[in-house]
């Protein structure tokens, strides 16, 4: 069965980029927003979301969807990494600190992201 992996990010560029980097290796579904990511967690299990911080005007912040993602004990299997344009030294430390399974600067690192996914599903 292939890895599900949802995608929120509500910048369209880096959105499209990260599907074309990882649709040839997983199962991709995304959201621009976190209330439509909350929305499409509820009909679909994921293995993996890449969760972008600052989604725009949106109500929620990444952070904030994480939280109520890992509040529901029917998903809180789910691994969430943290995908932001914060990139100083203590900030990966900041986002594991969070509650993030992991942490990725942008730009990302498709070789990274698929090496850390296929480590935490297998």
């Amino acid at each position: 069965m292939a890895t599900r992996v949802l995608i929120v990010e509500d910048d369209p560029i880096n959105l499209l980029v990260a599907k074309k980097l990882l649709e040839k290796h997983f199962e991709i579904t995304s959201a621009t927003n976190g209330y439509q990511a909350l929305e499409v967690i509820e009909k679909f299990d994921f293995d993996v979301i890449l969760m972008d911080i600052n989604l725009g005007d949106d109500a929620l912040d990444g952070t904030e969807v994480m939280h109520k993602i890992k509040a529901n004990p029917n998903k809180k299997h789910i691994k969430i990494y943290a995908v932001t344009s914060y990139a100083l030294p203590e900030d990966r430390d900041r986002f594991l600190n969070f509650g993030f399974d992991y942490y990725f600067p942008k730009p990302i690192n498709k070789d990274l992201i698929i090496e850390k996914i296929r480590e935490d599903i297998t």
